[in-house]
């Protein structure tokens, strides 16, 4: 796989074939009931972009990854030069039988087996005569240092992506999908398959906000708490006094007249 799959800050997951790839993108209509029994709708709501991923890993690498190296190999094999020979067989009409000779025409009969002498069989093949030289084939191999249980340890990441929820960039085929977080992990190891294994992996796009940090004012320092208790007494002026006085006397004498009233009949 040329490019990283599996992307987020400050890593990269890399399996060694991406077997299938499905992405959904949907929209909700909203539906409201009227009387007549039907529905309308006036809002479509977005779903959130999934994917479903089925990734190959195995415990040997396709190309150069962290813990292997690339090595010069040489193989040695033994071959023969090459080289024809003829051989003559002589052939007389008397050594075969008459009845396979019965399904040839009577002019190839006669080419093959005619009176008289007899003819020569000529047989050319490849020379195995000649002594046998030791050839090279050099190959390019991944080899390492120490054993790597990559299987396992692509396992171990998949797993620590879903548990943190850590947000991630998917690419397939050049394309990138943003905002998505692992939803599930599944593990497949096929029966007679050793060294590698499967994972099917599902992804669900999320919304992200950024915040921003603002600087507040300084509060305000407090007065103090509040006095509780009977308020002190306002002397009042001397108008205030007369004008307090009237409005009594004229409250007294309406009063007097309600009760010196006698009651009707």
């Amino acid at each position: 796989m040329a490019e990283d799959l599996i992307q987020w800050d400050g890593g990269a997951l890399v399996a060694d074939m991406l077997q299938d790839a499905s992405i959904t993108d949907a929209s909700e209509l909203t539906r409201f009931a009227i009387e007549d029994g039907s529905t309308i709708s006036d809002h479509i709501i977005r779903q959130p972009r999934r994917l479903s991923v089925t990734l190959v890993q195995t415990e040997t690498p396709i190309s150069e990854t962290t813990g292997f190296l690339r090595a010069l190999q040489a193989l040695t094999y033994q071959t023969r030069p090459e080289g024809k020979q003829t051989n003559t067989v002589p052939v007389r009409q008397s050594e075969f039988r008459p009845a396979p000779l019965l399904a040839l025409s009577t002019g190839i009969q006669s080419l093959l087996f005619g009176l008289g002498a007899a003819k020569e069989l000529s047989v050319t093949g490849l020379a195995s005569d000649r002594a046998l030289s030791a050839k090279e084939i050099k190959v390019h191999v991944l080899s390492a240092a120490a054993p790597i249980d990559r299987v396992n340890d692509f396992h171990g990441q998949l797993l620590s992506l879903l548990e943190s929820g850590t947000p991630v960039i998917v690419t397939i085929k050049g394309n990138s999908y943003l905002d998505l977080v692992l939803t599930s992990v599944t593990r497949t190891d096929a029966s007679g398959q050793v060294g590698k294994a499967t994972f099917g992996v599902e992804l669900e796009q999320v919304a992200t906000v950024e915040t921003k940090v603002v600087n507040l004012p300084p509060v305000p320092k407090s007065k103090g708490p509040k006095q509780l208790g009977a308020r002190p007494a306002v002397q009042a002026t001397p108008e205030q006094q007369e004008e307090a006085r009237a409005s009594f006397e004229v409250f007294t004498s309406q009063d007097e007249e309600l009760f010196s009233s006698e009651p009707g009949p």
